[in-house]
């Protein structure tokens, strides 16, 4: 097993990381977009049943991607990195799954607002800790899997522009 994070041998590819970054600031803003109006305490169900909807549709698929792209660069990083981050993707999906339980019920706004601040928080840890894995680590050098993940979330940045 590699102790550092491995790059490609073909010289100025870009990292990584900054072909993630968007992608990952425009997710973000999507969830807080979606989030958002059912944190405030005066949020009725139906507000936080569109929040809801949202965790378990398109959030859900997104978080799918990027977590096949984190095991697809698993045999690039340091064991110690690819554990982590595979620990901190576990920790987002049971936020979500606890948001997703909270939001079905009635009367819980100030619960779900704190899961959905929880989540956020949590989302934005391991979208950060992917990025920084991803640091040293080119396009090129993706296993064909990997690529294919990349594009797909890539096309999904095209959509939300």
């Amino acid at each position: 097993m590699p102790n550092a994070t491995m790059t490609s041998d073909r010289p100025g590819g870009e990292p990584l990381e900054t072909v993630l970054r968007p992608s990952h600031d425009a997710w973000i803003e999507e969830t807080r977009r979606f989030l958002t109006p059912a944190l405030d305490s005066e949020a009725d169900f139906w507000t936080r049943w569109s929040a809801v909807r949202y965790i378990s549709d398109d959030f859900r698929e997104q978080f799918r991607l990027e977590r096949a792209l984190v095991a697809a660069l698993r045999p690039l990083l340091r064991e110690e990195v690819a554990n982590r981050l595979m620990h901190e993707g576990e920790r987002v999906v049971l936020l979500r799954l606890e948001l997703d339980r909270i939001g079905r019920r009635r009367g819980t706004s100030a619960e779900f607002a704190a899961g959905a601040d929880r989540l956020l928080e949590q989302m934005g840890v391991w979208c950060a800790e992917i990025e920084l894995a991803a640091r040293g680590i080119t396009r090129e050098a993706l296993p064909a899997e990997g690529a294919a993940y990349l594009a797909h979330l890539e096309a999904v940045l095209r959509t939300r522009r």
